[in-house]
């Protein structure tokens, strides 16, 4: 066992602090990089160690079960004891403990199961349809949430009173799956908390028990703690127990999942804490990325505050990249990558951070074509995502009708009424009739073949529609017809987010390339299989990483891209409604920033397609919080400061819009031609210079003989040439 000295070895005064403390509860405000696991891990160890607490008398509380292992081993190791009978674990894990020890005061049988997410839905479905309901109108999907939400803030379905008629029917099959999963002995993720509270709520032998066996309670990621979290945690906490808290207000970016940033200040009026103790000092980014970090979030009203700092030298300045499409800004990155890895980075310490999903389609089209491995972190790559793949079902069909796999994967997708009997029924004639599934619905009995056959009649009609349109025309021209774009138009995050890959694949064919013009959807449908299969075969020893910035919460890598920085994007246009939602925006980008420890780069595009037409948006609020002094700015298209931000403040998008000719390439019509070079240019050209590279023409001045082009160059910036001398030709 380790000494009392060596186990506190090394730690900074604030740890030491935090690690020692003894006069009640507390609440430590853990900075990004600051070392939290460790003074947690210690400090349970410490405590153990001293006498202070016997391992049954502490309860340490964790998000993940990543992070509850890692305690236990940290603990195990230095304490060298057997951990397994402490209570260390997650809400859900800790709530079955208390359900398995107490079922029959819970109201559960021995044996109660434990139902994940996909389960519950299926149960949501069946009960649906024997309610007589229509899924179109009552998606199981939204139905769970509704009930997950509602047993999140502790409330059953006894406890409600429905306005109108669609309200009422919810809180019916809310009730009746309260009902079915009490019959059958079934709990799924937020039963577990919700019941355990109830246990401990109304039993008060129970309740003391516990809050006499927890002398000490600590709680991991406490920014991220939901209503009932919270709630259930007050209740443990007896007249003789402290709660030690360790998060971080800056970083609490999960509001959408239920998370209560008040938490944090509700904490010191309930448990009666002292001022929080704060950990700034940042062991992981250098001085620059902690100074940007510090800037942007200090424009947040409501915080506890704190302030980064580090020992450490390193003084590179963030890298800003403005490219003029999401193409050029993607080319740069994978650019950037090719060169790091070839300066003896490893792909693994690189990380592509966005806010949306959707974005990762871009990239991964250029990494995959440059043949540098990567890995989706926490989500489907592109092609595999359930929305990309019935689109590009329907487009199978308009290739080949008789494709059965597509056939059956969007048959009754949106739901069209053509249940499972019915599909039975449809295999069956065309096994014994050795016919297509396409072929055998003109087979059945009038009455199975009405729904069936507005399908097939939908699928000939997209195929005489495809033979007119260009490939974008014919993605975007299913998205609709198949009511695909209305089936995600509920306003919901997934929803949103589903659409905005829609969107994204309509741009993905925009600068797809085919040898053959007329048989380009054959080609570009080979392309999406050949890619996902091939991306599957890699070796990901090595790989860039890809993900959303609330996935990389907790995460950290040599060199971070956050890309798409751009406002509507990040901070994202749903935020605009609130301030509320835009500082929740800012921590997310905070998360962001403090990811990286060497290297950060900032990008954004100056347009993007949507819905195939080309938007242009500022560069985003949160670059410009950035003092100008720790930016390279790479390209020179913005002026980075708080004056330009105003500037878009006071601006309607039109006038950003003119204000950029980056942006509104047609904002100057301006044609020049050079007769010397048989050349003619205008605003908006793609050209190419021998010493500068590859670059797009921004704005064309002619004084008499004198001609100039001032032209945005990749990975060079801006440059103004006189175009009697400078030698340079037209790329498209």
């Amino acid at each position: 066992m380790q000494s009392n000295l060596s186990m506190l070895d090394g730690l900074n005064p604030e740890q030491y602090k935090a690690v020692t403390y003894l006069d009640g509860s507390l609440l430590v405000l853990a900075g990004a990089g600051s070392g939290k696991t460790r003074v947690l891990t210690t400090r349970l160890s410490w405590l153990v160690k001293n006498g202070y607490l016997g391992i049954s008398e502490v309860l340490a509380v964790t998000f993940t079960n990543k992070a509850a292992r890692e305690m236990l081993h940290r603990v195990g190791r230095l304490l060298e004891i057997d951990t397994r009978y402490m209570w260390v674990g997650t809400f859900h894990a800790i709530g079955v403990r208390l359900l398995r020890t107490h079922y029959q005061e819970a109201g559960l049988p021995a044996s109660f199961q434990i139902i994940d997410s996909g389960e519950q839905q299926s149960l949501i479905k069946r009960l649906i349809k024997q309610n007589g309901l229509d899924e179109e109108h009552y998606p199981a999907k939204e139905i769970q949430s509704y009930i997950n939400n509602l047993k999140e803030q502790g409330l059953r379905s006894v406890q409600l009173n429905p306005e109108g008629l669609r309200n009422k029917h919810w809180l019916q099959i809310y009730a009746m799956y309260e009902s079915f999963c009490n019959k059958d002995g079934l709990v799924d993720f937020t039963e577990l908390l919700l019941r355990s509270y109830e246990l401990l709520a109304t039993n008060d032998a129970i309740l003391r028990r516990y809050q006499q066996q927890f002398k000490h309670i600590l709680v991991d990621e406490f920014q991220d703690t939901n209503q009932l979290q919270y709630l259930w945690l007050k209740l443990l906490v007896g007249s003789d127990t402290s709660i030690f808290a360790v998060g971080d207000d800056d970083q609490s970016i999960y509001a959408f999942r239920g998370a209560k940033v008040s938490n944090m200040r509700k904490f010191l009026q309930d448990f009666n804490a002292p001022e929080p103790l704060r950990l700034e000092q940042n062991y992981r980014s250098t001085p620059v990325i902690l100074s940007a970090a510090n800037a942007i979030i200090g424009n947040n009203s409501d915080r506890i505050g704190k302030n980064l700092w580090t020992n450490n030298q390193h003084e590179e300045k963030i890298r800003l990249y403005e490219g003029y499409t999401e193409e050029d800004e993607a080319y740069f990155v994978i650019d950037e990558i090719k060169n790091l890895h070839n300066n003896g980075i490893d792909l693994s310490e690189m990380a592509i951070l966005y806010r949306s999903n959707a974005q990762s389609r871009v990239f991964e089209q250029h990494l995959y074509g440059r043949g540098v491995s990567y890995k989706v972190y926490g989500g489907l790559r592109f092609f595999d995502r359930l929305e990309i793949k019935r689109v590009l079902s329907y487009l199978r069909l308009i290739v080949n009708p008789h494709d059965n796999e597509a056939f059956l994967r969007v048959v009754n997708f949106p739901a069209r009424g053509i249940g499972p009997k019915t599909i039975e029924n449809l295999q069956e004639v065309a096994s014994v009739n050795k016919l297509s599934l396409f072929e055998a619905v003109a087979s059945l009995s009038n009455k199975a073949k009405a729904n069936l056959g507005k399908f097939t009649e939908l699928i000939l009609m997209m195929q005489a529609e495809s033979k007119v349109l260009n490939l974008s025309e014919i993605i975007s021209y299913v998205i609709e017809v198949s009511g695909i774009h209305n089936h995600f138009e509920s306003g919901k995050k997934e929803d949103e987010e589903r659409l905005a890959n829609l969107n994204e694949l309509i741009t993905s064919v925009a600068n797809f390339k085919s040898e053959n013009n007329a048989n380009q959807l054959i080609e570009f449908l080979a392309h999406t299989v050949l890619e996902s299969v091939d991306n599957q075969a890699q070796n990901f020893e090595s790989a860039v990483q890809l993900m959303t910035v609330h996935a990389a919460k907790g995460l950290e890598f040599k060199v971070v891209f956050v890309v798409g920085l751009e406002d509507g994007l990040f901070p994202h246009d749903n935020s605009s409604k609130s301030e509320k939602d835009v500082e929740e925006e800012r921590r997310l980008m905070y998360v962001a920033i403090t990811r990286a420890r060497e290297k950060l780069y900032l990008l954004r595009a100056c347009s993007r397609l949507l819905w195939g037409k080309r938007i242009s948006a500022p560069l985003s609020r949160f670059v410009n919080e950035i003092p100008e002094a720790l930016i390279m700015n790479i390209s020179g298209v913005s002026t980075i400061g708080y004056n330009q931000f105003r500037d878009y403040e006071t601006s309607s998008s039109s006038q950003i819009a003119r204000s950029n000719p980056i942006m509104n390439p047609e904002s100057k019509t301006s044609r020049i031609i050079i007769q010397e070079q048989d050349l003619t240019l205008k605003i908006g050209d793609m050209v190419r210079h021998a010493k500068f590279g590859q670059g797009k023409v921004l704005r064309l001045n002619e004084d008499g003989k004198k001609m100039t082009a001032e032209i945005f160059f990749i990975g060079v910036g801006k440059k103004t040439l006189d175009l009697n001398i400078a030698k340079i030709e037209k790329v498209y």
